[in-house]
């Protein structure tokens, strides 16, 4: 099983909450051509449910390289962040480490973007802080499953499972590489994209150590929120983005959430399952920069 503090990540380790998250991240590029420029502002980029930092690896640069701070997190459980022993991987639980990273690395105000579960977690933090959101964005966003008969097909949230259920879905599924290659693939909509590589960076996650423990309670992680009426109450600028071939959460939730956010501003990215910021990066990177520009 892998430890990542002793592995060479390329990223950081900070401790939040009582357990060691990893995340990277890209400093703003504005020295180019020697002009002074005010500060960077902030962007965090928060993963879905079975991703990490490296779902936005074709994005870091492109966002640093426009003037921004990019910071990546593995939430806890997730990724390269610590599997503590303890129950609570909730959403709440997870909006609150957001939060303290913002804190603990003297971010007062950031754009933050979630994607999937991550969208969500993001807008329970705005909920619990929303002076420390200058903008949000969505990307093919948890959150409104289960209402006005809007249905996920995507990995379930509910739970706690028996530790056992636990274990024969981690060592059968999750580690057994020819059945998750096969699972993971529905996420995806162009199969040219979906390699070797990308397979890699989804599973080896899944090898750090305590991660089936860690998923009993990560799989329980859907509390009740009341996300329309976080929906209803936002004051700033929103961006949502989804894939036009979103088997997991279908793009009728990209308009729902749309028509909660007053002035909240949609784009579909075509030829594109759930991780358009993967599949189709270039057209993702140009809409998150015409946005946060």
């Amino acid at each position: 099983m892998l430890e990542p503090q002793k592995m060479q990540l390329p990223g950081s380790f900070i401790n939040l909450r009582g357990a060691d998250i990893y995340y990277t991240e890209n400093k703003a590029n504005i020295n180019e051509g020697g002009s002074k420029q005010a500060p960077a502002q902030n962007i965090i980029l928060v993963h879905g449910l079975g991703g990490g930092a490296f779902t936005y690896r074709h994005n870091t640069d492109a966002l640093a390289e426009v003037g921004f701070n990019v910071y990546a997190i593995d939430l806890k459980g997730f990724g390269y962040s610590e599997r503590v022993a303890g129950p609570d991987y909730s959403h709440i639980e997870q909006a609150e480490i957001l939060l303290e990273f913002m804190e603990k690395k003297d971010i007062e105000k950031a754009i933050v973007a979630g994607h999937s579960m991550g969208g969500k977690i993001a807008l329970i933090a705005y909920d619990k802080k929303p002076g420390n959101f200058e903008k949000i964005i969505l990307i093919d966003s948890a959150g409104l499953e289960g209402t006005e008969g809007l249905q996920s097909n995507g990995p379930p949230y509910s739970g706690p499972l028996p530790q056992a259920v636990v274990d024969i879905l981690y060592y059968n599924l999750f580690l057994n590489s020819a059945r998750f290659e096969n699972f993971l693939s529905s996420a995806f909509y162009n199969e040219g994209y979906f390699d070797e590589e990308v397979i890699s960076y989804y599973l080896e996650p899944f090898k750090v150590k305590n991660t089936n423990l860690a998923y009993r309670y990560i799989l329980k992680g859907n509390v009740l929120y009341d996300i329309e009426r976080v929906l209803e109450s936002i004051g700033i600028p929103v961006l949502i983005i989804w894939g036009d071939n979103d088997k997991w959460i279908s793009v009728e939730h990209a308009h729902a959430f749309n028509a909660h956010i007053r002035g909240s501003h949609l784009e579909i990215i075509k030829n594109a399952g759930h991780l358009p910021m993967e599949e189709q990066a270039v057209a993702f990177n140009d809409i998150v920069i015409q946005f946060i520009k």
